[in-house]
């Protein structure tokens, strides 16, 4: 128990208030320190309350210092992620650049010359590099055939018409072919779905 929290005798409240001094200042009847004082030992409750916030601010640094950390981790993974898709872009398009100077060159061979089996055959040339390139990168057509089964999961129906020979609910014809890469859909074949 504290000084704080012993109950003070009514006459010395009394003397305090007339100008004494009494125990509630903190002198004893004489002048003297109160027992605890004058011993110099500190009180065992102050020494629990000093403790208590000693921990408390520890803890409280602790805190802090790790919601910090948690936030430094969190801005330095969205940096690296947005870094890793600059340079995957950058990876694809710099692939992508030959495929642009290929177009470039047949547009001015055809507007030089005007043959137009060597603007074919360039084109063509052009046309198998791009799909090496996307090869390369994994990106594979997903094969679809008249008469095969219409699957949603890899499927667009664009439209359904009345056909001959192909059971209903199957494939009639591809009108936009379709891609994936590894196993996922980037877009799905669109095709007329028989009736």
């Amino acid at each position: 128990m504290t000084e704080h929290d012993r109950p003070v005798p009514d006459d010395v409240v009394a003397d305090d208030a007339a100008g004494g001094m009494g125990e509630a200042s903190g002198m004893g009847e004489a002048g003297e320190a109160p027992p605890d004082a004058a011993a110099g030992e500190p009180d065992a409750a102050d020494d629990a309350r000093r403790e208590l916030a000693r921990e408390r601010d520890d803890y409280k640094d602790k805190w802090l210092r790790a919601h910090a950390e948690l936030d430094n981790v969190r801005k330095r993974a969205r940096r690296e992620i947005a870094e890793a898709q600059t340079f995957a872009v950058a990876d694809v398009l710099r692939d992508l650049l030959d495929v642009l100077d290929n177009f470039e060159r047949a547009a001015a061979a055809a507007a030089a010359n005007g043959d137009a089996e060597a603007v074919r055959s360039g084109v063509a040339l052009i046309h198998g590099r791009l799909r090496e390139i996307l090869g390369a990168r994994g990106l594979s057509p997903i094969p679809t055939a008249k008469g095969d089964p219409f699957d949603p999961g890899i499927h667009e129906a664009v439209m359904q018409m009345e056909g001959d020979g192909v059971e209903s609910g199957a494939v009639l014809e591809v009108a936009q072919a379709g891609y994936r890469l590894g196993d996922l859909v980037l877009r799905p074949c669109r095709v007329v779905v028989a009736r």
